[in-house]
């Protein structure tokens, strides 16, 4: 005898709160590029925000302890990006990196975690995640030249 896997349907309510709250990410992240001493949010806080905000709305859990407390899947990926943009800040005024290579920096951190996201979210094991992350992490640092900015 077979049996049917029970499809989850999205539903209008459902559907209206994930693009809303999108259209929100999108927007403070606009507005976070004007935060003063540093670059605004890049591809890799970009590509986290979205993934966390997508995959906690579809029942995954937070891995970063200061951020799972937040319960809230946008909230958390807005907090995801402050957080990003007062560590480029704090590395550029506190920590003696130039900006570029601040900026470089926390995004190729970025897009390893959302590389992580997206394998997770695709039913990859953590081990395999990790390596996909890292591909991305990588070939995003390549991409940009992030070794001549950090000179």
């Amino acid at each position: 005898m077979k049996t049917f896997k029970t499809v989850k349907r999205f539903t209008t309510a459902k559907r209206f709160k994930t693009v809303t709250g999108l259209a929100s990410l999108a927007l403070v992240a606009s507005l976070l590029s004007g935060c003063a001493g540093t670059r605004g949010p890049g591809l890799g806080t970009t590509l986290d925000a979205t993934t966390t905000a997508y995959a906690l709305d579809h029942g995954y859990d937070e891995a970063n302890p200061l951020l799972s407390p937040i319960g809230d899947p946008y909230l958390t990926a807005l907090a995801s990006i402050g957080l990003k943009q007062g560590v480029k800040y704090a590395l550029h005024e506190y920590g003696g990196v130039n900006e570029a290579c601040a900026h470089y920096g926390v995004e190729t951190a970025g897009m390893t975690a959302g590389g992580w996201n997206l394998a997770i979210v695709a039913g990859a094991a953590s081990g395999p995640g990790l390596i996909i992350g890292a591909l991305f992490g990588v070939g995003y640092w390549l991409w940009v030249d992030g070794e001549q900015a950090c000179r």
